[in-house]
């Protein structure tokens, strides 16, 4: 689905050009916000530069696309009439976020080469499926943007308007961490700010585990 595929949606009227534009306007501002997937994002960039940030967000979206395919196919239906199965999930979440956090704090105490980096495609991916906050703003999404009755090219369509513009507010953060990277050079303040970065991480999914 393209951008010439979109505009003949909207000259069909098929997709009103003010439901592309809030979810366009949806997926940047969700994408921008802190969350875990951005703290990673940002400490690999201050730890490593972008460009070995560039593995995780692209695992980022290719698990949020199917997620979106399972929700859309509806996978979503299962938090319904299992709430148990969101509860597991919650917390295998929470453990995995106090992994990745132990990692990012760890990583501090080892020296830079070539081939260090904090995540890639692999973890990135999985982690998608774990984090609940994901299952929180995806199938929200699905609701309250895709209209019902809606072709599987009009969901298609929204659904990649969404990922669209995802991508660059998470690289948004990559690009800011990279930007910082110089002066984090120093062993004391990079150690400092991966203790600080992986704290905030695992703090960032405490208020998850209230959430019913």
């Amino acid at each position: 689905m393209d951008t010439r595929h979109l505009i003949l949606l909207c000259q069909d009227n098929r997709v009103p050009i003010e439901l592309i534009l809030a979810v366009a306007t949806f997926g940047f501002v969700t994408s921008v916000t802190p969350g875990p997937n951005n703290t990673i994002l940002f400490a690999t960039g201050v730890n490593y530069g972008v460009k070995k940030a560039l593995p995780f967000l692209f695992g980022i979206m290719l698990g949020l696309t199917v997620i979106l395919t399972a929700i859309g196919l509806g996978l979503g239906v299962v938090f319904v009439t299992l709430p148990g199965v969101y509860e597991i999930l919650k917390y295998l979440g929470f453990a995995y976020i106090l992994f990745l956090g132990y990692s990012i704090i760890r990583s501090g105490y080892k020296p830079i080469d070539g081939n260090s980096k904090l995540f890639g495609l692999f973890e990135a991916t999985i982690f998608q499926f774990v984090n609940p906050k994901v299952w929180v703003v995806m199938p929200s999404f699905m609701a309250s943007f895709i209209p019902i009755g809606s072709s599987v090219e009009e969901t298609i369509g929204l659904v990649a308007v969404f990922l669209a513009l995802t991508f660059p507010g998470a690289l948004a953060w990559a690009v800011f961490g990279g930007l910082l990277k110089n002066f984090m050079t120093e062993p004391k303040k990079r150690l400092i700010f991966n203790w600080i970065a992986g704290l905030l991480l695992v703090a960032s999914m405490v208020p998850v585990l209230f959430m019913s």
